[in-house]
């Protein structure tokens, strides 16, 4: 039985879920059409994030509240650890869902959010759905989603349990949603299947997300492991299939832009590179 010994560390297996699953997907076909410039930016952001921004980000959020608020250290130390695990779940999925939805309202031409979504965009550019883009994220993204710096808020208030169980939670449901297989592909019709993607965030629902075209909106499903705030919003969207298109309509960034804007501003803009011309492949359907 979990209890408040049970902590980040204890965590970090699911870490090799993602490796587990990408292998699987390689080694039965379903990466053939992962190209090699997607691979290389996906390891990239993955090292550099890994290794940058989200430690520090966490240890400047931390040091920050210690500084404003020394007696708030430990406040939430009491609470048990579910109902921590809970607060830790819907604050941080609240959160998500706004900081989600203002980095796609960038996309707008000219609007004043274009920034953010140059940061969010690097997310959404892959061209194929896989495992691994989970991991791939602009080396500023873990600057805005508060699963860096809300998660460091909460270990501060003493409620590391109920964090650590959030973060197996939602690691594993951002994996189980990313996956080239659509586990839900055979139940996209049924009621009950309907009425829960009402609530949580459905794999087809998730790949609808990352796609254009038929069956794709990169402008609905905002939530990572819930629907509930879509549905409340206005912005829940139940597709009929896969979309026949993954990525980002439109001219393909740099790499360098993609994995460090606005740090590629402070130099010579890169040249822009032509868009990958594969659609959705006709195997690229669940197993």
């Amino acid at each position: 039985m979990l209890d408040h010994s049970f902590t980040l560390a204890d965590a970090l297996w699911v870490y090799l879920a993602t490796l587990i699953i990408f292998i699987i997907e390689a080694v039965t076909g379903q990466l053939r059409t992962y190209t090699r410039r997607d691979f290389g930016l996906t390891v990239l952001t993955f090292l550099t994030n890994s290794v940058t921004t989200r430690p520090l980000m966490a240890l400047a959020v931390g040091y920050l509240a210690a500084w404003l608020v020394p007696a708030g250290a430990g406040f939430g130390a009491g609470i048990p650890i579910w109902q921590a695990a809970l607060i830790v779940f819907l604050a941080t999925e609240f959160a998500f869902y706004w900081i989600h939805r203002w980095g796609h309202v960038g996309q707008k031409k000219g609007h004043k959010l274009a920034w953010l979504w140059k940061i969010h965009r690097t997310h959404h550019s892959a061209t194929t759905m896989n495992s691994s883009i989970v991991q791939r994220q602009n080396i500023f993204w873990a600057v805005f989603t508060p699963h860096i710096w809300m998660i460091a808020l909460f270990i501060y208030a003493g409620m590391e349990p109920g964090v650590a169980i959030y973060m197996v939670v939602f690691y594993l449901w951002n994996t189980f949603t990313h996956m080239h297989w659509r586990a839900d592909a055979r139940l996209l019709a049924n009621p009950a299947y309907r009425a829960l993607s009402h609530v949580f965030i459905m794999p087809t629902m998730h790949h609808a997300h990352h796609g254009y075209g038929k069956n794709g909106k990169m402008y609905c499903n905002y939530g990572l492991c819930l629907s509930v705030f879509d549905w409340m919003f206005g912005t829940l969207f139940i597709p009929a299939d896969q979309p026949s298109r993954y990525g980002v309509p439109g001219e393909q960034a740099h790499w360098v832009e993609e994995a460090f804007y606005p740090l590629n501003l402070f130099g010579k803009p890169p040249k822009k590179q032509t868009p990958s011309p594969a659609p959705a492949s006709p195997d690229a359907t669940p197993l």
